[in-house]
């Protein structure tokens, strides 16, 4: 690429980036020739409506790129033109709206429009929101020039008294600069430097919290850490491992562009396109692998600024055939693709970083010395790129360390819950909240299964929806949804049938198989109960050893709620529901059979005696009488005396 080359595509780069000031200029030169009027206006004069389609359009693009979304970081460099950039943004919005304040005031008058007035509010209101000093400046000192244009226009054309006037704009002019610099300025500058530190503040503080996170709250014990849910787990462990596999990453890039005086070392790695292609489509291994630039270190002012690369370039034969490749004397003809203009790049070394047999990105490294790259230094590089897997390497297994070490910790907690119960209500309420801390659910239902002699039949025994705790008037109609149709299941009895429930009896796994409910026309319970609003169904047999007691059924309005860890996790936690369900019913049993009678189901004498206790223990506290009446039944010795004092205690 030669130097004319380059210097064109930096003047048309900057052309296209001060256009705004270019349109700024060509209107204040219409306004001193006496080309802008007006009479030309309000006569259809084709110059100056052609001026003012190319101003609009000018403020349109000026406009829409200020209130456009803000670009993130991206890949890091070592220059500093993003700020020089931004301010000149900055200038070209406020030029544009002083121009566009004057084409008004000239449109409707001149110095005597009735508009007048929004010079100087659009001076405060310039010098308020720019939060550069100078860039205010500039503004202030655009607004004097165009004041001057247009004085020096209307005494062209002889208003009397012309420069008069534009004395007196200019004065009033200076008052409003300086009374918005010496007060509401620096109020404004104020605030803003407050906001500014506050959101730093915070985003350091997020960023210290995702790194502490990975290094002393997960070696906190159970009991120390507030309990979270998984997707608030998995979040900040996905956090920590970006910020270190980013520092990490740009360390080495920027480590490896020092030592061995590279123009640009650049990590480009290859996007998955998983998410692109449509349910069931394969990939097509003739579509060119996309690329996307996780970190740089550079020196030039070419570099991409977006970091998704749609044509691989001179790489195309390093995707193609994965090896280390050098290319060299190049003489900027054939760029690299982070490129987006001309660069004086000579030499190219290419190595691919590969996972097993999957070529998961590419680590480049380029010259503009004419130096080729030697063995040795395509050595570096391999060893540079197998570093930069370890770190990728080394976050994924701590993720999987984690990930186990989170599972084990719902275990437990949802043991400890299921081990205090010990009634059918208390395990019917430790299981909504166990499986809660799991899996987040929209509705739960706990059903038994009674074989019996012929076709089975399934009870409702317990539902619980996610608002349940909250106040009925503050739900919303989802809330109302899942509430009407968990009143609507309470109790519900329903044969075998075509239904996820007797499925997942059947076959003693769960249902459906990936947790997705892609059909709502089948059933879960019944025909009767439709769960249209449900996204994610998963029924969970209850096994206790080779019977089946029942289901639990959680729902989600959500696609893709129970992914296969999730499906696991509850799997082994509804075999220890069924288990505190078959002991809960034990203990029920034996409590019974502890204070009634089995023949006829009356309190029996120990229960009479410990009832009496409790009332004369309550009478004593509270200083109260109580009553106690004896009967007698007549001849009632003969039936003792007859069948024993058992049968007459019955």
């Amino acid at each position: 690429m030669t130097a004319i080359a380059r210097t064109v595509y930096r003047a048309r780069k900057q052309a296209t980036e001060w256009w705004g000031l270019i349109v700024v200029a060509g209107f204040a030169y219409l306004l001193a020739m006496g080309l802008f009027s007006a009479k030309r206006l309000w006569a259809g004069d084709l110059l100056v409506l052609t001026g003012l389609s190319i101003y609009a359009a000018t403020l349109v693009r000026a406009v829409a790129r200020e209130l456009g979304p803000v670009t993130g970081e991206g890949s890091r460099r070592r220059i500093g033109a993003a700020a020089t950039v931004e301010a000149g943004h900055e200038l070209e919005l406020g030029m544009l709206l002083v121009t566009g304040v004057y084409i008004l005031v000239v449109a409707t008058g001149g110095l005597g429009s009735f508009l007048y007035p929004l010079v100087y509010a659009l001076v405060s209101f310039l010098l308020i929101v720019n939060k550069r000093r100078w860039v205010a400046g500039a503004c202030l000192g655009a607004t004097v020039v165009f004041e001057l244009v247009t004085g020096l226009a209307s005494a062209r054309a002889g208003l009397v008294g012309a420069w008069a006037t534009v004395a007196l704009h200019l004065t009033y002019l200076g008052f409003f600069a300086a009374g918005n610099l010496l007060i509401l300025t620096n109020l404004a500058k104020r605030l803003r430097g407050q906001h500014e530190h506050s959101i730093s503040s915070e985003l350091a503080r997020i960023r210290q919290e995702a790194r502490d996170f990975r290094l002393i709250a997960s070696q906190l014990p159970l009991a120390s850490r507030a309990a979270r849910s998984r997707e608030d787990e998995e979040l900040r462990m996905a956090q920590g491992a970006v910020h270190h596999v980013h520092e990490q990453l740009f360390f080495t890039i920027d480590l490896l562009c020092v030592s061995l005086e590279l123009h640009t070392a650049a990590l480009l790695w290859v996007q998955d396109d998983s998410d692109e292609r449509a349910p069931g489509e394969r990939k097509d291994s003739r579509k060119t692998a996309k690329l996307v630039i996780k970190e740089m270190a550079t020196a030039s002012e070419m570099a991409r600024d977006n970091p998704v690369i749609d044509a691989p370039g001179v790489l195309a034969a390093v995707i193609r055939d994965p090896k280390p490749l050098r290319l060299k004397a190049l003489g900027g003809r054939r760029l690299p693709p982070y490129y987006q203009g001309p660069e004086p790049v000579t030499d190219l070394c290419v190595v691919p970083l590969t996972d097993g047999k999957a070529v998961r990105g590419y680590l480049c490294a380029d010259r503009i010395e004419d130096r080729p790259f030697t063995d040795q230094e395509q050595d570096a590089l391999e060893k540079a790129g197998a570093q930069c897997m370890r770190i990728i390497e080394q976050e994924r297994a701590f993720a999987a360390v984690e990930r186990g070490k989170y599972e084990q910790e719902q275990f437990y907690r949802a043991s400890e819950l299921l081990n205090q119960a010990l009634t059918l209500d208390d395990v019917y309420a430790k299981t909504f909240a166990a499986l809660s801390a799991m899996a987040p659910y929209d509705l739960a239902v706990i059903t038994r299964h009674d074989a019996g002699a012929g076709s089975g039949r399934h009870e409702v025994l317990a539902v619980r929806h996610a608002a349940q705790d909250g106040d009925p008037e503050s739900w919303d109609k989802d809330a109302q949804y899942w509430a009407e149709l968990a009143a609507g299941l309470e109790g519900k009895r329903f044969p075998d049938g075509a239904c996820l429930v007797s499925m997942a009896i059947k076959n003693r796994h769960h249902m459906p198989a990936t947790g997705d409910y892609l059909d709502t026309a089948v059933a879960v319970f019944d025909k009767a109960s439709k769960l249209e609003r449900a996204r994610s169904v998963l029924v969970l047999p209850l096994v206790r050893g080779e019977q089946v007691l029942g289901t639990v059924t959680v729902v989600s309005s959500r696609a893709k709620a129970y992914p296969p860890a999730t499906r696991e996790m509850l799997r082994v936690i509804s075999h220890q529901v069924g288990v505190s369900l078959q002991n809960a019913r034990m203990y029920q049993s034996m409590e019974e059979r502890a204070t009634t009678d089995g023949l006829t189901g009356l309190t029996n004498h120990r229960a009479f005696q410990e009832r009496l206790e409790q009332l004369h223990a309550l009478s004593e506290r509270t200083g109260q009488k109580f009553s106690l009446i004896l009967t007698d039944i007549d001849h009632f010795k003969s039936v003792n005396d007859t069948y024993g004092h058992p049968v007459g205690d019955a």
